[in-house]
């Protein structure tokens, strides 16, 4: 194994060390470290044993991709407080199916992940190329905020990588 592999290793174990560390601690109020440092080890050494690479994020196309992510959120909470509140809201459910533009599987993943905070989205599966998506009212414009979705995505994650 060359040099540059190893020390690629270790910053990929240190990445994963402190994801998992931080993760722990968040989840588990800072405490139960006699169960957590073996399982983040676990978790590190099986991250590595994947081959799993940490994400290369672009931070240029953060405050773009937050603003977004926020401007949604804030949309489809508004959409379910005015379907809570007006029961008599006309709805027009459907499936679709979406073509990923993507060739990224991380970007695919985290899309079909993001797509429920959508407003009046839920993705259910991913087959080959599309996803499924149920919709509220297929007559919202929920392709255009999906592909908006996708594309912000693509760009943050530097998705030219098929990782």
């Amino acid at each position: 194994m060359s040099h540059a592999a190893l020390r690629r290793g270790a910053a990929d174990a240190l990445f994963w060390l402190l994801i998992y560390a931080a993760l722990w601690a968040l989840f588990a109020a800072g405490q139960g470290w006699l169960l957590g440092a073996p399982t983040v080890l676990l978790a590190v050494a099986l991250s590595l044993w994947l081959g799993l690479r940490p994400l290369t994020i672009r931070l240029a196309a953060l405050p773009a991709f937050v603003g977004l992510f926020l401007k949604h959120m804030l949309l489809g909470g508004w959409d379910v407080a005015l379907r809570a509140l007006r029961p008599s809201c006309p709805l027009q459910p459907a499936w679709h199916p979406y073509a990923f533009s993507s060739r990224s599987p991380r970007v695919r993943l985290l899309l079909s992940a993001m797509v429920g905070l959508l407003p009046g989205t839920l993705a259910s599966r991913i087959d080959g190329d599309r996803m499924w998506v149920h919709v509220l009212d297929e007559r919202q414009p929920w392709q255009a905020a999906v592909d908006e979705l996708e594309q912000r995505l693509d760009q943050l994650l530097a998705a030219g990588d098929a990782s």
